[in-house]
């Protein structure tokens, strides 16, 4: 019998007139009352449904979404079921900057990491903590460290301020299971390296204060290192890399010398030596010549002779003026694989950059891509030059495999324009010359009209005038 409807027998017995009022009403209370109780038993059976979808995930499942978010809402998804509850404190990346969590007043970064390590419990594979403005005590940060160590640690980022540099502990080197390692405004001031990092593949540095022999010792000390940023160092000014494993090397900032001293796997070279803030010399000219009877700007120079694998190499700031001091670079190795070359500074007024680049060029057979940033300027030039290499017998060579081309700030001095005529004459499969002339100059129009008019090897080669 459908729910809701009165069976009249039992009715009548009982007093009730079925044919009344009463009996039709007593009927619609009925069948409203049974609606009502199977529609919240509905909605609790999709409710249950609901739960049960989100709580029967794999737990590997859960720990992927739980990475792909911020920690803050990771955290926030305790509230979703009771599975889910304490899922985010198993995360093994925890990542603790001003992007991740909008600080309310009564809460510093560094309380709430100590919170979150508390209740965490399993591996943590990643640790990042970057606060500019770190107020609280750095034995704050020794105890994370030590904890970490325990906890099978593969990456470290820790970035502090410049006006309170992070004195490294030694139980950063507890840390054996690492694979990646950036440090920010730290000090290393620690015994001589007893052990490296075993596993470590990548290292960055960046505004850290270390000293040579530190350096040195800390990058032999990592045999499977292939990757080394070393950016704006204070107290170390003599570079020396013992990496055989290295592949890829970034320094820039201010020092005398670099030595490559075992990196025979070496692809990715950038170089950039920036102006010193401090001059501790009166007289700078006898500073330099006292360095280079000792040889110190031939290190690097002598570097270059191995690292025969090299694949890209970018000289930048400084370094190209850094080569032309000391001793003429006549002569390189062939890098038959070196395909990117980025020079920046080139006097085209001075003979020995014009030369060391034709040093570059015919040392480089199978270069692709070449780009110069043009600093030419009579009052800088050691050795005078009014032409491109004044005729040195590079006439003849031709850039086989040069695709693009690209030079920048050209002030339209005779050198810069013969060395662009030199190589759109000998580039037969060149596709893209790029130029941008120096700004607020008044001849721009007539600099890029002369060169337009210049032979092309290739027929397929075009001029692009960069604003």
């Amino acid at each position: 019998m459908p729910r809701g409807l009165l069976r009249p027998g039992p009715l009548r017995k009982r007093g009730f007139d079925c044919g009344g009022e009463k009996a039709k009403s007593l009927g619609y209370s009925i069948g409203i009352t049974a609606n009502a109780i199977d529609l919240r038993r509905k909605v609790k059976r999709h409710r249950s449904k609901m739960e049960d979808r989100i709580s029967s995930l794999p737990s590997n499942i859960i720990g992927i979404i739980l990475m792909d978010l911020p920690l803050k809402d990771a955290v926030r998804t305790s509230i979703l079921s009771s599975k889910w509850r304490s899922e985010w404190s198993t995360i093994p990346q925890l990542v603790f900057d001003k992007h991740t969590f909008q600080l309310p007043t009564h809460y510093t970064l560094s309380e709430i990491v100590n919170q979150v390590l508390l209740l965490h419990s399993g591996p943590i594979e990643k640790f990042m903590f970057d606060e500019y403005a770190f107020s609280g005590s750095f034995a704050t940060v020794d105890r994370w460290l030590v904890f970490l160590s325990r906890n099978g640690l593969k990456e470290l980022i820790l970035k502090f301020s410049p006006n309170r540099l992070y004195q490294l502990p030694t139980s950063l080197f507890n840390c054996q299971a690492l694979t990646f390692l950036e440090l920010q405004d730290c000090e290393f001031f620690l015994p001589c390296v007893s052990k490296g990092f075993d596993r470590l593949i990548t290292l960055v540095l960046k505004d850290v204060t270390i000293t040579d022999e530190y350096f040195e010792s800390l990058i032999s000390s990592c045999p499977l290192l292939k990757r080394l940023v070393f950016s704006d160092f204070y107290g170390c000014t003599h570079l020396k890399v013992n990496a055989p494993n290295l592949k890829e090397l970034f320094v820039t900032g201010f020092f005398e010398d670099i030595c490559l001293e075992n990196t025979p796997s070496l692809v990715t070279l950038s170089v950039g030596l920036e102006d010193g803030e401090d001059e501790d010399h009166e007289n700078e000219d006898d500073f330099e010549d006292e360095v280079v009877q000792n040889g110190e700007y031939h290190n690097f120079k002598r570097s270059l002779s191995g690292v025969l694998k090299i694949e890209k190499l970018e000289l930048q700031t400084n370094m190209f003026e850094f080569l032309a001091k000391g001793s003429m670079l006549e002569r390189l190795p062939t890098y038959n694989y070196l395909s990117k070359l980025n020079l920046s500074m080139v006097n085209f007024k001075d003979l020995r950059h014009n030369l060391m680049i034709c040093c570059f060029i015919r040392s480089s057979p199978f270069l692709r891509d070449l780009e110069i940033e043009a600093d030419s300027d009579d009052s800088m030039a050691i050795i005078p030059a009014e032409s491109f290499c004044n005729g040195n017998g590079y006439s003849d060579f031709r850039f086989n495999n040069l695709r693009t081309v690209k030079m920048i700030e050209i002030c339209g001095e005779k050198p810069e324009l013969e060395f662009l005529k030199f190589v759109l004459a000998n580039a037969p499969v060149l596709e893209t010359l790029n130029i941008r002339v120096v700004p607020d100059r008044h001849e721009d129009a007539r600099i890029f009209k002369e060169i337009m008019r210049f032979r092309r090897a290739s027929a397929q080669a075009e001029i692009i005038c960069l604003d």
